[in-house]
């Protein structure tokens, strides 16, 4: 009991089915050969009525090349199941009872074709237990690496190697009952014509040469397969290394420009003020004029400073990836500890531009870091939910709010900020949204906190990234 506790047997379906079918074909088979079989019986007569011992030779192919086709779908499926079969004690695999199982499996199959085709007893011969030590050999081994088909192609190759030493007279006792009637009656005729060193050196030879090449291919084989695991594994990681440079080539572009923008703005602001000063002052129609033409021309400005990197393009990208790279860029900024995101649907994917993307969502969480400036317990939450055909990006703050006055200038789409600047950063992002055919809405109470809400179309299932 406490054996049966730790023992585990798994099976792969695939391989188990096809073994056990090819099993029953095995025994089917021989009934279709043993016609053809017994037509060696030829080549007997004529090496002892021409005195000739090439005819015995040929008698040695025949043999060897129908018992290979008779016998070897017994071991290739014996081969399956061992290959689909996973035997483990105390989780930990044990080769030697795959080998028991194979064993046990391969003499009730031969036991039931000797007694249904040849009505006599069947007897484990050195020929089957040296294909056993190449299965417990190839268990052992981590072979499974290799195609099938190559596996398959060693299997039958060293199948066929080995049926030449039934032929000779040192792997096998001279006995019809441990290598057959036919081959016996081989082996006597060989004695009469006094051919049985050749006989002996013939076998040996075939099954030398077909051996060391079915080994040598499959070491050849692995040794492939390695080198094709390695050279995979290496392209992939050259694969993430280009990535990561170029996801870091995009982020430094990105800050750059950033800071650039920033540093641009900066002045603009205050000539904007300046002239809104002199504005006040100036009471001449025509410099008020002018003024107001210089403020209209720095507006513009303002607006062409923030359109740096937008384009049109657009792909389908997953969830994670548009905030893996929102998340890099803000790395270096503190708002970043004040950050929770909680991303329900990370798989999913939008239609985005991910620069211009990207810039509007980080524009939002700027907004929300200085809002919850020099408050306690400040937070700034971001949420992503799937909605069947939409996906649902929130950010909210529990910042100073907005009052009803800024409210009713964003639903009216006027110029908007949460800064003391030029007013185009939230405007920005709402262009930004409607650009993506999709639609931003804002709630904000005063000294509560602001929540703003982005509705975006999904992107389609069969879509590549």
């Amino acid at each position: 009991m406490e054996f049966a506790k730790h023992l585990s047997v798994k099976f792969q379906k695939k391989e188990l089915f096809s073994g056990l079918f090819i099993l029953i074909i095995s025994i089917i088979l021989p009934s279709f050969l043993l016609s053809l079989i017994y037509n060696v019986y030829i080549y007997f007569d004529k090496a002892i009525d021409f005195w000739d011992v090439k005819y015995l030779i040929f008698a040695s192919f025949y043999l060897v090349f129908f018992k290979t086709i008779k016998l070897f779908p017994i071991f290739f499926a014996i081969f399956l199941l061992v290959d689909s079969t996973e035997i483990s004690i105390k989780h930990r695999e044990r080769y030697y009872l795959k080998i028991i199982f194979a064993f046990f499996i391969l003499q009730i199959t031969y036991f039931f074709i000797y007694k249904l085709y040849y009505k006599m007893d069947y007897y484990f011969d050195k020929v089957a237990i040296l294909e056993m030590i190449y299965i417990f050999f190839y268990s052992k081994k981590s072979f499974k690496n290799i195609n099938f088909f190559k596996r398959s192609l060693v299997l039958f190759l060293i199948f066929f190697s080995i049926q030449w030493i039934d032929i000779t007279r040192y792997f096998s006792i001279l006995d019809y009952r441990s290598t057959g009637e036919i081959f016996f009656e081989l082996r006597n005729i060989a004695f009469f014509l006094d051919a049985s060193l050749l006989l002996d050196l013939v076998g040996i030879s075939f099954f030398s040469i077909f051996f060391i090449f079915s080994i040598t291919l499959l070491y050849i084989f692995l040794d492939y397969e390695k080198t094709k695991s390695i050279y995979e594994d290496q392209k992939k990681i050259a694969a993430i290394s280009s990535a990561l440079e170029i996801q870091e080539s995009e982020n430094r572009y990105f800050k750059e420009i950033q800071y650039l923008v920033h540093d641009l703005k900066t002045p603009l602001f205050s000539i904007n003020t300046l002239i809104e000063i002199l504005s006040i002052q100036e009471e001449n129609p025509k410099k008020l004029e002018y003024l107001d033409k210089i403020s209209n021309s720095l507006e513009r400005c303002n607006i062409m400073i923030s359109e740096i990197l937008r384009d049109t393009n657009k792909n389908y990208l997953k969830i994670r990836k548009i905030f893996d790279f929102i998340f890099s860029y803000l790395s270096i900024h503190n708002c970043i500890h004040s950050i929770k995101l909680c991303n329900y649907c990370p798989d999913s994917k939008i239609k985005v531009n991910k620069i211009v993307f990207s810039r509007a969502i980080i524009n939002l969480i700027l907004n929300s870091y200085d809002a919850i400036q020099n408050k306690e317990n400040a937070n700034i939450t971001i949420k992503v939910k799937d909605y069947i055909n939409f996906i649902i990006i929130s950010i909210e703050d529990n910042g100073i709010g907005m009052s009803e006055e800024v409210l009713q200038q964003i639903s009216t789409n006027k110029k908007f900020s949460t800064k003391n600047s030029s007013g185009i950063g939230l405007n920005f992002v709402k262009t930004v949204i409607e650009e993506h055919d999709g639609k931003l809405f804002v709630s904000s109470k005063k000294n509560v906190g602001t929540q703003f809400y982005i509705l975006l179309k999904k992107g389609e299932v069969n879509e590549k990234k």
